[in-house]
């Protein structure tokens, strides 16, 4: 099982959900099309702006070769806003190299170049002929409907007696959905599987703070492509591409309900936070206190064994997971190592940016500052 992550708008095909509290539903939604490809959607708030980063970007077919030595952008960003009955957007183009596991933090500080300011309404189109002079095919623009009439079908099942789950509407990019906890204990985390192929999931909570309070209600988007799940005519023509299978819940009481499995690997979520965090910092801290480096060398040793550091748990961690939901099966264990692995990975390539940033600074003048003395700001302001 494999964790879905939706840090960038339509960067993978997985589906995603997050926390919302409720807003008002928005109008429009900002429809980007490119020919041979499907259309994408953004969909724009009422209030505040949305900003989307779009790779990966297709050539021109037909180039000469003066025009190919050119460089490329490596993403585009649209920021969109509503602005009365238009929709403001604000697109550029970004060169440099992405990180597909965050490429919106991995585009700053690069080039960056405008492409155009539009205010087109709804039903209007707009053509960014503008990309073909960077070498992309250009995209078409459209303010659509973000509100669909018909929710469509959507697979429900639920393994978590104590969580009711309700749809309460469906838009361009997905579900609304509420969950109301009918217990009296305070739910503290929950694992929802997005597609029947058991290929993605999405966890909420570290089993630590509370979620859903007794008898409240929490609502989220399930984010998937509703082209299949339902059209404006109301009809599904084509089998949905997602579902919400509820298949656990942590309880502040330390119980649970549904998958063992799944449960397990919700639990595994706070272990691994302490876990990640403790071998990352060791490291960092060892190498940082080491007198007889300087900056330079410390920056060496952290960008030389940062990478080769231990991703396996330790045998005490799944000791207690073990412990805690006995007869977990052998693939569930291997879920919750998986989710610890990565939660190590991923803070692995936090520290290694953040050395890359210290590395931008200026190095002469009263701007110097240690490396130990700017990590501990970084963390601190992280």
């Amino acid at each position: 099982m494999r964790t879905a992550s939706r840090f960038v708008l339509l960067l993978c095909t997985a589906t995603t959900l997050y926390a919302q509290t409720p807003v008002r539903q928005p109008r429009f939604a900002l429809e980007v099309s490119e020919d041979g490809f499907p259309a994408r959607f953004v969909v724009v708030p009422e209030e505040g702006l949305v900003s989307s980063t779009f790779p990966p970007l297709h050539p021109v077919r037909e180039r000469n070769i003066r025009e190919s030595e050119k460089p490329r952008p490596s993403a585009i960003i649209l920021v969109c806003k509503v602005d009365g009955d238009a929709v403001e957007i604000t697109a550029s183009a970004f060169f440099g190299p992405l990180d597909q596991t965050n490429p919106t933090l991995s585009l700053q500080g690069h080039p960056e170049q405008k492409i155009g300011t539009y205010s087109p309404h709804l039903n209007e189109s707009i053509v960014l002929h503008e990309m073909e002079q960077l070498g992309m095919q250009p995209w078409t623009l459209k303010v659509v409907n973000a509100q669909l009439p018909n929710p469509g079908t959507l697979p429900t099942v639920n393994e978590v007696p104590s969580i009711k789950p309700e749809i309460l509407g469906l838009d361009r990019q997905g579900y609304r959905i509420a969950l109301r906890n009918l217990s009296s204990q305070p739910i503290t985390a929950y694992l929802v599987e997005e597609s029947l192929d058991h290929n993605s999931n999405y966890q909420e909570g570290s089993g630590r703070d509370v979620v859903i309070a007794p008898h409240a209600s929490h609502e989220f988007r399930l984010y998937c492509d509703t082209s299949t799940s339902a059209s404006l005519s109301g009809t599904a023509p084509n089998p949905v591409s997602c579902a919400f299978i509820l298949k656990a819940a942590l309880f502040a009481d330390g119980s649970y309900e549904g998958d063992p499995s799944a449960a397990a690997t919700l639990a595994a979520r706070s272990i691994a936070e302490q876990f990640r965090s403790r071998r990352v910092h060791e490291l960092i801290d060892n190498i940082l206190s080491d007198s007889a480096l300087d900056d330079a060398s410390r920056l060496a040793r952290l960008r030389s064994e940062l990478p080769r550091l231990s991703e396996e748990p330790d045998p005490a961690i799944l000791e207690q997971i073990q412990r805690r939901f006995p007869g977990l099966p052998d693939a569930g264990l291997g879920s919750v190592k998986a989710s610890i692995s990565g939660a190590l990975s991923a803070e692995k390539q936090r520290a290694l940016f953040a050395l890359e940033e210290f590395e931008k600074l200026p190095k002469q003048g009263s701007s110097n500052i240690s490396l130990a003395h700017w990590w501990r700001d970084w963390e601190r302001n992280e």
